[in-house]
């Protein structure tokens, strides 16, 4: 399905097998990047199957992850998208127990540590959301961020996102409703 999306100064595009090396090198084995986002660093190799993975999922999925490029000069600089499934991690205090788990859609995102605080990771996560909600019209999406990790906190304001501390206060979950969509 795989849209390409555009910000005054990104173009939010499609995977492509030449962008494994700054997929590698930017985001998957910098620990600092991935202590936020996965977790754990890859091999040059796991990282080529995960995108290979990303690029096969664009492909038949309207949920995908997308390439963030800077339009000046093409630079690859960090992935952001949307992923859906059962929501086994956000947990709010107010859900029911025993608790089920939704399908939901999380928004996520990581950027080359070159590139933060430039406002980019805003850029492209508003035009994701943008498209989420105008195009695909999900009537809302979840993301999660750690206590310690105050940049994505902010973000996620500047976003518009509710925050609020997890059932099991390890971290925070927040949510952006769709006003346009009724529940």
């Amino acid at each position: 399905m795989a849209a390409e999306l555009e910000s005054e100064r990104l173009l939010v595009r499609t995977l492509q097998q030449d962008d494994l090396d700054d997929y590698h090198g930017l985001i998957y084995s910098d620990e600092e990047v991935c202590r936020f986002y996965s977790g754990d660093t890859m091999s040059l190799d796991e990282a080529r199957e995960h995108l290979n993975f990303r690029i096969l999922e664009a492909q038949y999925s309207d949920f995908q992850r997308w390439a963030i490029e800077r339009k000046d000069d093409g630079q690859f600089i960090g992935i952001a998208g949307l992923e859906a499934g059962p929501n086994f991690w956000y947990r709010f205090k107010s859900d029911p127990d025993p608790v089920f788990n939704e399908v939901e859609v999380e928004l996520s995102f990581a950027l080359g540590r070159a590139y933060w605080g430039k406002g980019f990771a805003t850029e492209a996560c508003a035009c994701i959301i943008d498209y989420a909600f105008s195009e695909l019209k999900i009537p809302r999406l979840l993301g999660g961020f750690a206590l310690e990790n105050t940049r994505s906190q902010r973000l996620h304001e500047r976003l518009g996102f509710a925050i609020e501390l997890d059932a099991d206060e390890e971290g925070y979950v927040v949510v952006l409703e769709n006003e346009q969509v009724s529940q």
